[in-house]
């Protein structure tokens, strides 16, 4: 992963960047538009899974990741709590 892709993060250079971290539903909507025009969501959704999940990371929110991921573990086996570029893929998917 780049180390500068922060850098480039419409989130970074944005006048209303707290908005990636509220819990009102204006203020998230806000975050996920931003997002959606972003040009570095793979990395942005990459380190947010390594580094913990909160606010609003490449289009989805804390709330939208842990209904995805919860769905996904209410149907499959043990084994499905780690997270695979299939995971990954269909949680970009449906941020769009």
């Amino acid at each position: 992963m780049k180390k500068n892709w922060r850098d480039k993060a419409l989130c970074s250079n944005d006048k209303n960047n707290k908005k990636w971290f509220s819990y009102n539903i204006d203020d998230i909507q806000y975050a996920k538009s931003v997002c959606k025009k972003c040009t570095v969501r793979l990395e942005c959704i990459t380190n947010a899974l390594s580094d913990g999940f909160y606010g609003v990371n490449a289009g989805i929110s804390e709330y939208d990741y842990k209904l995805i991921t919860w769905k996904e573990a209410g149907s499959e086996d043990e084994s499905n709590w780690s997270r695979s570029n299939k995971t990954l893929q269909r949680v970009l998917r449906e941020a769009k």
